[in-house]
């Protein structure tokens, strides 16, 4: 009975702490060009940091210029926890608007808002090209609920067993 006691014990235990991991969502770390920031040249791409892996599925940004234009140009780059979006040539004066929804490595989706000021417009350079395409993003934390979820599994079985293992003779 005691050893009953202590395989549940550590399956709650198990269960706790693997609920935890999947309960945490990927957080905003950073932004460049930084939120509330002023610049004199404009930049070339908006880069949101997270504190982890985040999908590169149903990603959007929208940097919108002061007249309400999205200066979004190409594709969302997503690697790791990094999402680039290259930006046009922001022709406009004033506060530029950065709109985001990512989806977390979980599943669940993600709301990023936050400005910078541009006080001289033109043409910035050509924005950097990433190396690695937006699909192979890292899955740290599919892989580890996987494997919380196989070690609770065996968990489960060898309690099953020794509850249905008939006592021998005394």
């Amino acid at each position: 009975m005691r050893r009953l006691a202590a395989v549940l014990v550590a399956s709650l235990l198990t269960l706790v702490a693997s609920t935890g991991l999947a309960a945490a969502h990927a957080k905003l770390e950073s932004m460049t060009p930084a939120d509330g920031s002023t610049m004199g040249v404009p930049p070339t791409q908006v880069v949101l940091t997270f504190n982890e892996p985040v999908g590169s599925t149903g990603a959007e940004v929208q940097v919108k210029s002061p007249s309400g234009t999205n200066f979004a140009t190409g594709d969302i780059q997503v690697l790791d926890n990094k999402v680039t979006q290259p930006v046009g040539a922001l022709t406009e004066v004033g506060k530029y608007t950065v709109d985001a929804r990512i989806v977390s490595a979980d599943g669940h989706p993600i709301t990023v808002t936050g400005s910078f000021t541009v006080t001289h417009a033109g043409h910035g350079a050509q924005p950097a090209v990433a190396t690695r395409p937006a699909n192979e993003q890292g899955n740290s934390n599919v892989v580890v609920i996987a494997v919380m979820a196989l070690v609770m599994l065996v968990v489960v079985a060898l309690a099953v067993v020794i509850v249905r293992r008939k006592p021998g003779p005394e």
